[in-house]
């Protein structure tokens, strides 16, 4: 029989022990390791490689408001008593995302319209100063240049928005609420793609039209304008506008403009400066139920072509007047202000293809290849500080303007005359003071002979309205 030495079980025993209590903090770093590769998703990595692109903008605007006392009637009484006119400095806050090691940004035009000052802020909190390199309100973007660029950039990569899934997470980057935070760094907000080429026209009449818009129900709060719409992969698919809301913050309905659209804008201000005016050289109106019945086609929605420019794509591709459009690149169009905003977003060389309806009966198939829209030359009023142009017809079209006669404003400078009066560009003026105005002719010689008149009769967006001075 063997026997036990129970003199060495104690030691036994601790060895024991101590092998077990070595291999607890290996297999808790095992675990640890596992918790932490499952929390390290695809969209915090995702988010990492986009928050150093992603910059807070702080806009500084002068604001001129004109008191009552400004009217002669109380200049009569009053003199100098009372100042004419007053000016406070505004703030207000944007996000935008960084695209080039050389200092370029893009953002939303409404961010940045009307500027005196930009500042931005980078993920880690230095400031710098911006210019505005170009800016296009159809579009609702514009690309800034910071003026002395630090050397240790990080542009954001770019997607392609034509290969959007509807369903596929997207990621929304900004600053919401900018003031309120104590950092520059980005937020983050989850969504899913709810739908592509969407369109839409704000509420803010026809300054912003947005087509072809990405739809998602990621949050979209005020601040994050000018940040990134990012798919699962870092790469950015479009850039955060606008929101549906009735509360004033995210309520699942946000809106980005596709990042290939981007693209297009920032090669025509490097290849042209501005982005070119693109057209498809025709004239269209509602087709009404009896217009339809008259045609013989009822039932059929679409839009009637009322001209045909001559030298335009339209022409080219020999589309014919009392033709009827029913669709445009697939897509139905039964509203004047729904094709204008389909050709607002228009660049030059873009394609489209129409099917529709001949005005025998027969059904048409034609592609045209959007052109440069020239319009006429403007001429600057240096008395009134505005660029005008006269109205033919088709400036009338391109510009969507009602009016038979008019002047139509083309640029305004910021701090003349013109602007102090209320004219912005797009309008058209009617009416200076006492004048009737029907052309760049009639204009001047209501500007010599009532230089400061009391009230203007315009046209904006579609609609009539008089602008009245000093108030």
């Amino acid at each position: 029989m063997t026997k036990i030495n129970f003199n060495i079980l104690p030691i036994l025993v601790l060895l024991g022990l101590s092998s077990i209590l070595k291999a607890q903090p290996t297999e808790r770093d095992s675990v640890n390791a596992i918790v932490s590769d499952a929390r390290r998703t695809g969209i915090v990595v995702a988010s990492q490689k986009v928050m150093p692109s992603v910059v807070s903008i702080t806009v500084f605007q002068t604001q001129t408001y004109s008191s009552p006392f400004s009217d002669p009637f109380f200049r009569e009484f009053f003199g100098q008593m009372f100042p004419y006119d007053y000016s406070r400095e505004i703030q207000s806050l944007g996000s935008g995302l960084i695209l080039s090691k050389d200092g370029n940004i893009i953002t939303n035009a409404h961010v940045v319209k009307n500027a005196d000052k930009i500042k931005v802020t980078l993920a880690d909190g230095r400031n710098y100063d911006v210019k505005v390199k170009g800016i296009d309100e159809a579009l609702d973007l514009a690309l800034l240049e910071i003026t002395n660029p630090p050397n240790d950039l990080y542009p954001a990569a770019l997607g392609n928005s034509d290969d959007i899934m509807i369903g596929e997470w997207t990621i929304a980057l900004g600053n919401p609420f900018g003031f309120l935070m104590a950092d520059a760094r980005p937020s983050v907000t989850v969504g899913v793609v709810s739908a592509v080429d969407r369109r839409v026209q704000s509420q803010q009449g026809k300054q912003f039209n947005y087509t072809g818009v990405i739809q998602t129900d990621a949050a979209i709060n005020p601040g994050n304008s000018g940040g990134p719409l990012v798919n699962i992969l870092g790469e950015v698919i479009g850039i955060n506008t606008f929101i549906f809301t009735q509360s004033g913050g995210s309520e699942g309905l946000g809106f980005a403009i596709p990042i290939n659209q981007v693209k297009k804008f920032i090669y025509e201000l490097q290849s042209h400066a501005t982005r070119r005016n693109a057209w498809l050289g025709m004239g269209v109106q509602t087709l009404t139920s009896e217009m339809a019945r008259a045609m013989g086609i009822s039932g059929t929605t679409g839009l009637i072509i009322t001209n045909v420019f001559p030298n335009t794509p339209a022409a080219t591709a020999g589309i014919s007047e009392a033709w009827v459009v029913i669709s445009a690149n697939g897509i139905k169009y039964s509203s004047e202000a729904d094709w204008q905003m389909m050709e607002m977003g228009l660049f030059v060389g873009d394609t489209v293809r129409l099917s529709g309806i001949t005005d025998e009966g027969k059904s048409f198939t034609r592609t045209l290849k959007a052109s440069e829209y020239e319009p006429q030359k403007a001429e600057m009023i240096a008395d009134l500080g505005a660029e005008v142009m006269e109205i033919d017809p088709a400036t009338r079209y391109r510009f969507n303007i009602q009016s038979q006669e008019g002047v139509y404003v083309s640029k305004v400078e910021k701090g003349g005359f013109a602007s102090k009066l209320g004219l912005s560009e797009g309008d058209v003026i009617l009416a200076y003071g006492s004048y009737k105005v029907s052309n760049v002719k009639n204009l001047k010689q209501a500007l010599k002979a009532e230089h400061d008149p009391k009230s203007l009769v315009i046209e904006r967006g579609g609609g009539r309205y008089r602008l009245y001075r000093g108030f």
